[in-house]
């Protein structure tokens, strides 16, 4: 993989952008999980498979928001 290939560049600067797909870690339980990635600017909204806790992921502010679990 050359890091400096153009399509190497944009999926780094715009996660999902270019594979369609993105990896983010699980607040609750430390997960590593796949989403699907439709606009590398959008806001998704997930539920864990592991611990079924749900979190949002702001792909344009590079966020996770969440609510600890009860």
């Amino acid at each position: 993989m050359d890091e400096l290939d153009p399509m190497t560049m944009y999926e780094l600067c715009f996660a999902g952008a270019v594979t369609g797909e993105t990896e983010v870690t699980c607040p609750h339980c430390k997960t590593l999980l796949t989403m699907k990635v439709d606009d590398p600017m959008g806001t998704y909204s997930l539920n864990c498979c592991e611990c079924e806790g749900e979190f949002d992921v702001d792909l344009a502010d590079g966020t996770v928001h969440w609510f600890p679990q009860s």
